[in-house]
């Protein structure tokens, strides 16, 4: 391929390749666009490739101005193409108000002959009419208005597909609307969209009469098209005369990052992010990038998968954006991307190119990247863990700083998990005593299905007096097993825990970023591994999502007493001193 998506060889000689979008399939009556650019000279190909790329970009965007998807022989319509329409009838009045005012304010032109609705015109056509079926028949005439301007081809070539599928809706093969008597909601917001219309023509008219200022309320759609004809209309004034390739500008670019002493390796990954920022695009040449690709970009990159090149060979990068990825990049690496394309953009503008101050459109977020939670390392276990320093269990107003960080110790439970047990959650089967974690209380929660489980007692929490708290809890006739706890919206119950093992953490010395209470689950994963507890049980201990098909979907059930049998493996020798301290004291 050459480094270029379009560019294919083929027999020696070079060709043009471009896949249609699926959507635009069943008006093309083909999958791609193929073709010979008639040279086997590299050079001279690629010399040809903008502007016959251009020309594919074009019929691409023809098709996509009648893709109005049609399914069982019906019409329809969506928001997008409503707007197309509304932007259609916009760039007519927009040329009159712009350039006809002395006409407007002499009366010679009256909002009437470009309104839809009370077009002179349109009311003859229908003069007996009952005002809903008027306006429904206005409808109608509306969109084909707009089908015959394409088909008229006032703005380019038109491809004859998109010619062919007009000619089949004109001769009613495909009804606009099907039932008149109850339009479809696409009609009945087309309708809204005329009036809208109609009442920002009647009420500019007023102003340029008048000759005051405009300032009436807009209808939210006709706003929305406006605003994009504005953008697109500036897109169009900064198109550049010359073009100049982004590898070339970045031959310049990474002269001068040589010159300020920066690596080799640095310069090639800035060269890779740029790589991809263009592959985004769709574009090759830096004059040819406008605002609005620097938004898009800015947006659209957030979804880009991790090694999109090597997972989806031959396919093109904006239809892997416009499918869900979830195994994106990171926060970090999206703003490295970002910040590359806004200094290679900068440079390209203090270097005489004509791409005018758009690094300012790349906008880079200032939201932080989430912090990937380490676990707590044995030393670390040791602190938090110490007679000197744990709090007793005999503590009446705080029982919960002695038993919550023992129970995600031995059990791997999320904080909020523990937090929210309700006495009824804590359940005994054939002598094994379990904790059910479910949200069938409406201040429970849980993170997702798999959370949903039931989590055995550790012999170590029965032997330090699990049992006995319960039971004196009981006797308090509480409901939940943490009483102290209030709830919030929020954080739920774990509010008051997190804040003090956050100090606590940094009473021992723990102050890195990547240690919290969360670190418990993974120190517990650690351990589990290196207990020998097979992968499938640790997702049922957890709560986490496992990759085996099979056994989440058929394997769900397993009993408290295997899960017991293999949570007792859970083991930390080298906490075995402090355990053993921390019970002593407590008798």
């Amino acid at each position: 391929m050459n480094g270029h998506n379009r560019l294919v060889r083929r027999n020696h000689t070079y060709y043009i390749r471009a896949r249609i979008p699926s959507s635009l399939v069943y008006l093309a009556n083909s999958t791609q666009f193929w073709y010979s650019l008639k040279t086997n000279d590299y050079y001279e190909a690629l010399a040809k490739l903008p502007k016959e790329s251009h020309k594919v970009n074009v019929k691409i965007n023809l098709l996509r101005e009648i893709d109005m998807r049609i399914r069982k022989g019906q019409l329809i319509l969506d928001d997008e193409d409503i707007d197309k329409m509304v932007k259609f009838k916009l760039q007519e009045v927009e040329y009159i108000f712009e350039n006809r005012e002395e006409d407007i304010a002499s009366h010679k032109l009256t909002p009437e002959n470009y309104t839809t609705l009370s077009n002179p015109e349109n009311i003859k056509k229908f003069p007996d009419a009952q005002k809903n079926q008027y306006e429904i028949e206005c409808v109608e005439l509306f969109i084909k208005e707009y089908f015959n301007d394409l088909k008229d081809n006032r703005y380019g070539t038109t491809h004859r597909s998109v010619v062919k599928q007009i000619g089949r809706i004109e001769k009613e093969q495909i009804p606009i609307i099907t039932n008149k008597a109850a339009p479809e909601e696409p009609i009945m917001k087309t309708l809204a969209a005329i009036k809208g219309l109609d009442k920002y023509i009647k009420d500019k008219f007023d102003s340029i009469e008048q000759d005051v200022v405009f300032n009436k309320r807009i209808n939210d759609r006709v706003k929305r098209c406006l605003t994009a004809l504005e953008n697109e209309k500036n897109d169009r004034s900064n198109t550049p005369t010359t073009s100049s390739p982004w590898f070339k500008v970045f031959a310049e670019f990474a002269a001068d990052k040589r010159n300020d002493r920066v690596s080799e390796n640095s310069i090639n990954k800035d060269e890779k992010c740029l790589e991809t920022i263009f592959a985004m695009i769709g574009k090759t040449t830096v004059e040819s990038i406008t605002s609005q690709d620097c938004r898009n970009v800015s947006r659209a990159i957030y979804n880009l998968p991790k090694k999109w090149k090597e997972r989806y060979k031959g396919k093109k990068l904006s239809d892997i954006l416009a499918q869900q990825n979830e195994d994106h990049i990171s926060l970090t690496t999206i703003k490295k991307y970002l910040r590359v394309f806004r200094e290679f953009m900068t440079f390209c503008k203090n270097n005489g190119y004509n791409v005018g101050d758009l690094y300012n459109d790349i906008r880079i977020s200032k939201v932080k990247e989430a912090v990937e939670r380490e676990e707590f390392s044995k030393d670390e276990l040791k602190l938090i863990f110490n007679v000197k320093t744990y709090p007793r269990k005999i503590d009446i107003q705080h029982p919960y700083r002695f038993w919550i960080p023992l129970i995600a110790l031995f059990s791997g439970m999320r904080l909020n998990e523990i937090c929210q047990l309700y006495l009824d959650d804590i359940k005994c089967e054939r002598k094994v005593w379990y904790f059910k974690l479910t949200d069938e209380r409406k201040d429970q929660h849980i993170k997702n299905k798999a959370s949903k489980r039931n989590v055995p007692i550790h012999p170590t929490l029965i032997e330090l007096g699990l049992l006995d708290y319960i039971k004196r809890v009981k006797e308090l006739k509480k409901d939940r097993l943490f009483y102290q706890f209030s709830y919030s919206e929020k954080n739920h119950y774990a509010n008051t825990m997190s804040g003090w093992f956050a100090r606590y953490l940094k009473q021992l010395g723990i102050k890195k970023n990547t240690n919290a209470f969360h670190s418990f689950r993974h120190t517990v994963k650690q351990h589990l591994r290196d207990s020998g507890i097979s992968i499938e049980y640790q997702h049922k201990l957890c709560g986490w999502v496992g990759g085996n098909i099979g056994e989440d979907v058929y394997g769900r059930h397993v009993s408290v007493k295997k899960l017991s049998n293999e949570l007792e493996k859970l083991k930390y020798p080298f906490l075995n001193r402090n355990i053993e301290a921390i019970k002593k004291r407590n008798k």
